[in-house]
């Protein structure tokens, strides 16, 4: 399934944002409860899974599990990446800010690129790479502008930066999987995958644990709706319909809907600074795009 043409870019891309703010904004819920991280994890996955398999099943023609092996063992494979990553990214979020957490996040712009150069075959393009970098240090400057008003620790940013190395490769996987499938196969045997590891992972390391009470509830089913059905499943879709340079490209603007929700929701310090990196991230992105279809 090849990237579409250029006529439908601007609507790919304000679904790719509009994924972003869901799993940013799931990514300020994980800030509001004390669940444990993998337990959180787990649960988030959980809840997201049956509602996957009711709209793949729905839409399937065929019976799901009637795919190759081998897809079906990357799609598997894509699923453990994600759960490393939601393990690794709810530790961070209890060490550091949304800001921070997302500034590694946009790092897998620049793990991706070379991946769908190399793998992919896609077609080196300077001005994306000019674009990115720009965009990159408005991202260095709108992060490191809180100075000592940051929440961050150097603990909470090395996990924060495990994470982005596997969401990098759950997403390297996916798009692979997109020339071939549709989104909801894929993230259906993403969260069997996911919730497997997820499950061995908590009881190795932190135990069955219930939600308290109904806030806890509310909390972890906003986190499965937002961040893995609409935020992941939007994502995903969006890797079949732009190649993974742009798409990966997108993921710069995810330190500014962190910040901006930060500000809102958490009462985290926007600064004159943190503004300017906004408007040089937007700039690069600008750069990168105008010459890229």
């Amino acid at each position: 399934m090849p990237p579409q043409p250029a006529k439908n870019t601007a609507t790919f891309i304000a679904l790719a944002l509009f994924a972003e703010c869901f799993i940013i904004y799931a990514s300020v819920l994980v800030k509001l409860t004390d669940m444990p991280p993998i337990n959180l994890g787990f649960y988030r996955i959980m809840f997201a899974l049956p509602i996957f398999w009711l709209m793949a099943q729905t839409k399937s023609k065929s019976n799901l599990f009637s795919l190759p092996l081998k897809d079906m063992a990357l799609m598997l494979l894509a699923g453990v990446f994600f759960a490393f990553d939601l393990l690794f990214f709810n530790i961070a979020l209890r060490h550091t800010s949304v800001a921070n957490v997302n500034l590694f996040a946009s790092l897998a712009c620049f793990i991706l690129m070379p991946i769908g150069i190399l793998f992919f075959k896609e077609k080196f393009k300077k001005s994306l790479l000019f674009g990115g970098i720009v965009a990159f240090l408005g991202v260095c400057l709108l992060v490191g502008g809180k100075g000592e008003l940051s929440v961050a620790s150097g603990y909470g940013d090395f996990m924060a930066f495990l994470s982005v190395l596997c969401y990098s490769g759950f997403l390297a996987v996916i798009y692979s999987l997109r020339r071939k499938y549709g989104t909801l196969q894929i993230m259906f045997f993403a969260c069997i995958g996911s919730s497997f590891m997820l499950f061995i992972l908590m009881c190795v390391f932190e135990g069955f644990v219930l939600p308290k009470g109904a806030k806890d509830w509310g909390i972890i089913v906003l986190i499965a709706l937002c961040g893995q059905v609409i935020g992941q499943g939007f994502f995903s879709f969006i890797l079949g319909k732009l190649d993974s340079q742009m798409a990966s490209l997108l993921l710069l603007f995810s330190p500014i809907i962190a910040a901006l929700m930060g500000f809102f929701l958490l009462g985290e310090h926007l600064g004159i600074f943190e503004i300017l990196g906004i408007g040089i991230i937007i700039f690069g992105v600008y750069l990168a795009k105008r010459e890229h279809y």
